[in-house]
């Protein structure tokens, strides 16, 4: 981010505050679209930033929207995304989340249980409409992933097992349902080109013995995505080159390919980190014998997606001081941590940061996916940082998540 343009921002809307790159975005999507096989779709997870302005601009460069709750419904159809755009996933539906998804005319389901499965077909049911299901599979086979999400017992998708057994056909092809294909979804963080072909390749594979054992023709296969994207840091992104051409090779030489099935892609790290920085102000630096400490207007309930769930590599953030070029002379090592009322406050620990002064405005990289939607904001209740969508040094959107208590009922 230009300096220039953090100091605008913070001057205008204060810190902390969350400032997405449009044109970041854009660029992402171009990329990844230019990466995968030509006709593959690619489904934005609003999981990682569900921000209608991020959402919007990644619906217009051709993205479809993957929701699993009201709220992100709510996001979404802010976005401008039509039903027929939408996939519904997630474990653990409830009848209010399917008829919410089925009234706005969301039509294509990934489903994870038998219990899942009979849920949407009674909702289908109530509301006199069918819909298509995606199997979510779990296969056998541990994936290439930083966090691995298949190969391991979960509460994510149909164990493969269960599914390759053809007396659960039944339970499977219910009233209202329409079998659509699988969707797997491998881990996220996935090292490289090798490892995407290789959980591309594994579910392929994986849809066809779902095929033989049920006895039923995929015309979709969600592969799933797993793109990674540093977090917090500078980190030079891990390249695509070559992805495009052996995906293709992988795709066209694939049954399911032949006779015109579909290959769904999704991702939300890759589209939307690299927008992203969290602005704050120092307000204080404490220093003891062994130690320092940086105290900023902003931690773990701003930026706890990762830091406060224990996932947060606490000596790779990196953090940038806007208010100084020279950086107020050496570096300094220090820990990095907020102003709430805990010791876990911390978003780095023993870090070498530029020298600070109280009142600097400092930044936060690569944080435009699981950020403030990731994180604990409802501890010790400060309010949500403002989010400031801008494009080509202007300010596009301003949003702030809604927070506090609302009285339900009294007496």
């Amino acid at each position: 981010m230009d300096a220039n343009l953090a100091h605008v921002l913070a001057s205008r809307y204060g810190t902390p505050q969350y400032a997405y790159d449009l044109t970041a975005v854009q660029a992402r999507a171009s990329e990844l679209f230019s990466a995968l096989p030509d006709g593959a779709e690619l489904y934005f997870s609003l999981k990682s930033n569900p921000l209608p302005a991020l959402a919007r601009r990644l619906g217009q460069a051709g993205c479809r929207a993957e929701i699993t709750s009201t709220g992100e419904l709510a996001a979404a159809l802010e976005a401008g995304f039509a039903g027929e755009r939408m996939l519904f996933g997630g474990p653990g539906k409830t009848e209010r989340e399917l008829q919410a998804a089925l009234s706005a005319g969301i039509r294509i389901f990934s489903c994870e249980s038998f219990r899942d499965l009979l849920a949407l077909s009674t909702a289908c049911g109530h509301l006199g409409c069918e819909a298509g299901v995606l199997l979510r599979v779990n296969p056998a086979e541990a994936p290439e992933a930083r966090l691995a999400m298949t190969g391991v017992e979960s509460q994510f998708g149909f164990a493969e097992s269960l599914l390759l057994d053809p007396e659960v056909r039944a339970r499977v092809l219910l009233p209202n349902l329409q079998f659509k294909g699988v969707h797997i979804y491998f881990g996220t963080q996935v090292a490289g080109v090798d490892a995407l072909v290789t959980n591309t390749r594994r579910a392929l594979e994986c849809a066809q013995r779902i095929e033989v054992a049920l006895g039923v023709e995929c015309q979709v296969v969600n592969a799933g995505g797993g793109f990674s994207w540093p977090y917090a840091n500078d980190q030079v992104p891990q390249t695509l080159m070559g992805l495009k051409e052996r995906l293709t090779e992988l795709w066209q030489n694939s049954a399911l390919a032949a006779r015109g099935a579909a290959i769904w892609f999704e991702s939300g790290r890759f589209l939307c980190a690299g927008s992203g920085w969290l602005l704050a102000r120092v307000l204080e630096v404490k220093t003891f014998p062994s130690r320092s400490f940086v105290i900023l207007d902003t931690g773990i309930h701003h930026l706890g997606g990762m830091a406060g769930l224990g996932r947060l590599p606490r000596s790779a953030l990196k953090l940038v001081n806007f208010s100084s070029v020279v950086q107020h002379g050496s570096s300094l090592i220090a820990d990095v941590v907020g102003p709430l009322c805990t010791p876990l406050d911390s978003l780095a620990r023993g870090i070498h940061i530029p020298h600070v002064l109280p009142g600097d405005l400092v930044g936060i990289p690569n944080v435009g996916a699981y950020g403030v939607t990731a994180s604990l904001l409802g501890f010790l209740s400060h309010p949500p940082p403002v989010e400031i969508a801008h494009e080509g040094g202007q300010v596009v959107e301003v949003w702030r998540l809604r927070h506090g208590h609302e009285c339900v009922t009294q007496g």
